[in-house]
């Protein structure tokens, strides 16, 4: 009998540890996320004001059945902790950070438009020869239809969730910028310290109640076709 609850106490005691354990993780930020807000906010102090609040995790479930792919956890965490912007400051890249339902509607795009052949492949073992793809994942835009995607159809020497420069909107290549979503996080971390990826902030121009209005963005100081990104990724390999 003590042995029964000898066995139903360690039983409990292991379930519930793995419970904490469990609800503890879920609780982290991945470093790459947590370390681009952080590395954000010290260039822009007021970079809350421009973002949206955070989405739940019922929106996260809802987005990766809207779409049929599982989403990295450092982008889910981004999402988590901002869901999209209250108006563009290019700190990915210079392109706009989309919030979910916007996700939703640029991959309605993706899934109804026709059969294209992209203009150009910069990496052509590594990316699919095609323009719009479900299985591509818009995260970010220019305004001028061309996106930052994660790759869930690679080519064969690509990498599933590789980070892709989609250009719909120009004559451009289509070119593999990062390996996943957290080296992604990674890269614009570099670029912004290294002040690549440098803020404009004119806010010295306009009382402190219509900061808002003022021209504040991170202005990307490579190509606008990232090949140049795209070559310090392919050195990298």
């Amino acid at each position: 009998m003590k042995k029964y609850y000898l066995i139903l106490i360690l039983t409990l005691f292991f379930n519930y540890s793995k419970a904490q354990i469990k609800k503890n993780q879920s609780k982290m930020k991945p470093e790459a996320t947590v370390s681009l807000i952080n590395v954000c906010k010290s260039k822009l102090d007021i970079f809350d004001r421009f973002m949206n609040k955070g989405t739940t995790d019922g929106e996260i479930q809802e987005l990766e059945k809207f779409t049929g792919q599982k989403l990295p956890a450092s982008y889910i965490q981004l999402l988590k902790t901002y869901n999209g912007e209250k108006r563009s400051l290019g700190f990915l890249g210079g392109f706009g950070y989309l919030g979910v339902e916007e996700v939703k509607r640029e991959w309605l795009f993706f899934k109804n438009a026709p059969d294209t052949k992209p203009e150009a492949i910069n990496q052509v073992k590594k990316i699919t020869d095609i323009l719009y793809s479900t299985k591509r994942i818009p995260f970010a835009h220019d305004g001028s239809g061309n996106f930052l995607c994660i790759d869930f159809i690679p080519n064969t020497d690509g990498i599933l969730g590789q980070i892709i420069y989609l250009p719909c909107g120009d004559p451009e290549p289509v070119s593999v910028i990062a390996d996943n979503f957290e080296d992604f996080l990674n890269l614009m971390i570099e670029k912004i310290k290294s002040e690549k990826l440098k803020l404009v902030d004119e806010r010295e121009d306009w009382d402190a109640k219509d900061w808002e209005k003022a021209d504040i963005y991170f202005e990307s100081t490579w190509n606008d076709d990232w090949s140049d990104i795209a070559e310090e990724y392919n050195t990298k390999r």
